[in-house]
């Protein structure tokens, strides 16, 4: 934003050089980009008046002027612009002359006759762009007098960088306000004095807002019989200033309230609008626009737009339409200041692909208090500078009225939070220089502090602290250390789990990855996953950067695959990761959504690597258990087990169900080939553990058991069972058969093919018997084994192999 002192210095009174102004304003959190100097280079140009213009008597295409410049002798200056005419002042740039584009004014001899200075554009001066003719200046001005002091570019610009959560510092008033904290001086905002005509405004104009949620409020003045032209130099010259381009009059007054007080206002050409009525509503289906731009818009259900009776008239907020523009032939204008919704703004203006000064600051809010001093600010200045009759009343319709809130402040949590000492009374004095009322509590250090409607930042406490931490000066709060207990801090007993399972899967061979939290929808239709599955159940974004990026991850499984396809598109084929992150959802009915903590882990290409003792061999599901095993053992878990288990992103036959103590902890195998082929991967293999329940389930102290005094007896039994059978079942037999004296079991063979019948498959298993307080015999191992052979040929249909 473009501040001219100048302009500021109607406000707030202060003697400050620009420079220590904007040190200030850098140390209070509003950054000053620069400081522009305006008038540089605009030494020797002077104010001319065009005497005569003829023909050159050698070129077609150029004229001799002759210029006064308030000196006894005239000048004769040769130009070729072709919109100069008698009568015209203009700048003339006197020989000697440094002009800010860098060119430098001499005597000139062209086609034969020599030129005395030169008649100059805008762009050649740095005071504008225009470049297609010489800068034509205001009627009023004086001859003779210096160019810049005479169209007031003698002052000094300072370009503010204002962050999103401080829309009151878009307008020069509340740069003003904050200048007057700075340097405790009272500001003063221009005053209102308004003549009205006996006519009433409820004569010629009604208002209805029939969406009050996206309108809380809306004003409009009538102002008959104005004259359209020119606006005078002042008004134009602060503009320019400010970086606006003058238009005409009515415009440029409300531009300039706009830059005033951060009020966006409107002016509608009255005349062109139907029946006298204007309405606050949604765009129909179908409906479109022709916005001042000259664009014809299409419009949407979603979209608020100002209409008469008839049609949309402007996009609220954003750009009035082409039908009631005002126009040199405008007589009669309805003049808008309005209060819309900020969010409805923003997606509008996105939606449209269409950025204004106006939406942009309804972007960020607006004083909806405010409305009705820009109103009467703006027109109070039409009166002036166009002329017209201002009729009598403002419509004010204003249904969801929006009060200042008040928020409790300590006196003492002040000073805590910024280590000052600061008195209740320095306190009172540092808010109430930021507009801001304050009603101490009798008795205490306690005060509830009135929040005005300009400052929407204000929520808590937190943030008042701030603003007294601004205004008394970040570099006036001395350093100290904070206290402290002298207690060192350390990990919880969860943190301490999570990093030693972090540990243990990377000494398995796994690297650890972070990925987004958002995710794209569309990945979960690659996963072959169901409607209604509650990996649907998505947290949506309200305004997303884009489709891939648009709903909160049910799953963190997408993201491990596109970090394997990622590396392998880079020709990084062995691929093992892991990643411990954060997964929502929101079922419907619930108020609000949940979050769970997930492990989730990914593996493709070769497990090992080519060795001279062994071959390389790509991963497997049982790879994938080994590090599931791996997990188990390192939060000392021995009864979990696992079950056959069927989900529509698994491979059927090849996935399985973590259980702890019959708890379900979550599911892993190899990705199903159709995610494989619509992700386009290779073979994979996931995992994903609900990492909350595993830290509940983990033992945090080891057991320990005494060295086995007696001797064990081992036996190893083949049986021959369907294929289906998984080995969990197997060992949940062998286990409970060989109660109590069956100590150790293990899977040490597994055989299909040659000699095996079709549908069938061979475990073999080593028993380790023992019993803690005897020499266990023969026979009772012997005995152990026929009960669990006789279990598994009953419960399972198993065969003793030979």
């Amino acid at each position: 934003m473009l501040v001219p002192i100048s302009w500021l210095k109607d406000y707030v009174d202060f003697e400050m050089a620009p420079e220590e102004l904007a040190d200030q304003l850098n140390l209070t959190g509003t950054a000053v980009e620069s400081i522009k100097y305006l008038g540089e280079g605009l030494e020797n140009v002077r104010v001319g008046l065009i005497l005569d213009i003829k023909p050159h008597p050698n070129a077609d295409k150029l004229s001799i002027t002759t210029v006064h410049i308030g000196r006894p002798e005239t000048l004769e200056i040769v130009c070729g612009a072709k919109n100069i005419k008698v009568g015209d002042k203009v700048p003339v740039a006197l020989i000697g002359a440094h002009l800010p584009n860098g060119v430098e004014i001499k005597p000139a001899r062209i086609r034969g006759v020599t030129s005395y200075g030169m008649l100059c554009s805008q762009a050649e001066l740095k005071v504008g762009g225009d470049t297609s003719g010489i800068y034509i200046l205001p009627k009023d001005i004086e001859v003779g007098a210096p160019f810049a002091q005479a169209m007031g570019l003698d002052d000094t610009v300072l370009e503010l960088e204002i962050t999103p959560n401080r829309p009151d510092l878009l307008a020069i008033i509340g740069i003003a306000r904050e200048v007057g904290a700075i340097t405790k001086k009272k500001i003063h905002k221009p005053s209102i004095n308004l003549v009205e005509s006996p006519e009433k405004a409820l004569d010629y104009i009604t208002v209805e807002i029939k969406d009050p949620d996206l309108c809380p409020r809306y004003t409009a003045r009538v102002i008959r019989n104005v004259k359209i032209g020119p606006s005078p130099s002042w008004l134009a010259q602060r503009l320019q200033k400010a970086g606006m381009r003058p238009i005409n009059n009515v415009v440029d007054v409300t531009n300039y309230v706009l830059l005033e007080t951060g009020q966006p206002l409107h002016a509608f050409d009255y005349d062109t609008l139907r029946k006298g009525k204007i309405i606050v509503r949604r765009a129909r289906k179908g409906e479109h626009i022709t916005t001042i731009d000259g664009i014809l818009r299409e419009l949407d259900e979603s979209m608020l737009v100002i209409a008469d009776v008839e049609r949309p008239v402007a996009l609220a907020g954003i750009m009035g339409g082409e039908n009631t523009e005002v126009s040199s032939a405008t007589a009669n204008i309805l003049l808008e200041s309005a209060y819309f919704e900020p969010k409805q703004i923003m997606r509008t203006s996105r939606n449209l692909g269409l950025l204004s000064e106006s939406s942009a600051r309804f972007e960020k809010g607006v004083d909806p208090n405010g409305v009705v001093y820009a109103a009467d600010r703006a027109a109070q200045l039409i009166a002036e500078v166009a002329g017209g009759a201002i009729l009598e009343g403002i419509i004010d319709e204003y249904p969801k009225r929006i009060e200042p809130c008040k928020l409790p402040l300590r006196a003492n949590r002040v000073n805590e939070i910024l280590g000052t000492k600061l008195s209740l009374n320095g306190i009172v004095d540092i808010l109430e220089r930021l507009e801001l009322a304050v009603d101490v509590v009798t008795g205490t250090n306690e005060m509830w502090v009135t929040v005005p409607t300009f400052r929407p930042d204000l929520e808590r406490e937190i943030d008042l602290i701030e603003e007294i931490a601004r205004i008394y000066g970040y570099n006036n709060i001395e350093s100290s250390l904070p206290e402290s207990s002298g207690k060192q801090g350390g990990l919880s007993l969860q943190q301490k789990i999570a990093e030693s399972i972090k540990l243990r899967l990377m000494a398995s061979g796994l690297s650890e990855v972070i990925t987004y939290s958002l995710a794209d929808p569309r990945d979960i239709d690659k996963l072959q996953v169901p409607e209604g599955d509650s990996l649907r159940w998505f947290v949506k974004l309200m305004n997303p950067l884009s489709e891939e990026l648009s709903v909160l991850r049910t799953t963190l499984i997408p993201n491990l695959i596109k970090v394997l396809k990622y590396n392998v598109n880079r020709e990084q084929y062995d691929v093992q990761i892991f990643e411990i992150g954060h997964v929502f959802w929101h079922e419907e009915g619930k108020e609000l959504p949940d979050e769970e903590t997930m492990l989730g882990i990914a593996l493709t290409g070769a497990w090992k690597q080519d060795e001279w003792y062994e071959k390389a061999r790509n991963v497997d599901f049982f790879d994938l258990k080994g590090v599931i095993e791996a997990v188990m053992d390192e939060i000392g878990v021995a009864n979990w087990s696992l079950r056959q288990f069927n989900h529509p992103m698994l491979h059927p036959g090849r996935s399985a169900e973590l259980l702890i103590d019959d708890t379900a902890i979550g599911y892993f195998g190899e990705l199903h080939p159709g995610a494989e082929a619509d992700f386009d991967i290779p073979r994979a293999y996931v995992a994903e553990l609900n990492f909350n329940k595993l830290i509940d389930k983990a033992r945090v102290s080891a057991e320990f058991s005494e060295i086995p005094r007696y001797p064990s007896i081992d036996i190893d039994i083949a049986i021959l069972v369907d294929d289906l059978v998984p080995n969990s079942r197997v060992l949940e037999i062998i286990k409970s058969e060989g109660r109590p004296i069956l100590e150790q079991v293990r899977l040490f063979d597994l055989y299909k093919g040659k000699g095996i019948p079709e549908g069938k498959k061979s475990m073999a298993y080593s028993m380790t018997f023992r019993a803690p307080d005897r020499t266990l015999k023969d026979e009772e191992a012997l005995d152990a084994r026929e009960k669990i052979v006789a279990k598994l040929s009953k419960e399972l249909g198993a065969e003793i192999r030979a």
